[in-house]
């Protein structure tokens, strides 16, 4: 208020001699708090957004490269499997041309 009173140029018992502009004058001095108040909150909530997004972006990041490496692993056991099905293919082809001399079948 005695900021107010020195902006118009009157004391601050004159100021306070007119309740009406008192009244305003808290009404938007509250309002201008809450403005304030409001944006520091969408600030503190942007800055949270944020670093959720950084957390999200890590553990992306550390998913993509886990399962990269599982496609590695899972690329070895497959080609590992196909020689074991070609060697096995192999064997049983060499077994077939095995004729039993006793004719018993």
């Amino acid at each position: 208020m005695a900021s107010l009173a020195v902006e118009a140029g009157v004391s601050r018992a004159s100021a306070y001699r007119c309740p009406h502009a008192v009244a305003e004058f808290r009404k938007l001095v509250a309002e201008q708090e809450d403005t304030a108040s409001s944006s520091m909150t969408l600030r503190q909530e942007v800055q949270a957004l944020k670093a959720a997004e950084r957390e999200f972006r890590r553990a992306h990041a550390r998913e993509v490269r886990e399962l990269r490496a599982s496609i590695n692993v899972l690329a070895q056991h497959v080609q590992f499997l196909t020689l074991e099905n070609q060697r096995l293919a192999e064997a049983t082809d060499h077994h077939d041309r095995v004729t039993r001399i006793d004719g018993r079948r």
